[in-house]
């Protein structure tokens, strides 16, 4: 059926803008969200991301409140 067929990747604009938000993402990851240094891995905190740098990456624990 036609209508099931993917088209957006024909839509030169929505790659465009697709493109912009995933080097924004890169460039948001690239940093430790505690403290903006340069990040080496990501941290999961109650079902959520968080880029970190060498010194938060051993952070056992955080709390809500403190993000």
């Amino acid at each position: 059926m036609p209508s099931q067929e993917t088209k957006w990747y024909k839509d030169v604009a929505l790659i465009e803008a697709l493109d912009r938000m995933r080097q924004s993402n890169l460039d948001f990851m690239s940093k430790c969200y505690f403290c903006g240094a340069k990040s080496i891995g990501i941290k999961a905190v109650s079902e959520k991301l968080f880029s970190v740098c060498e010194d938060h990456g051993d952070i056992n624990q955080l709390h809500e409140k403190d993000l």
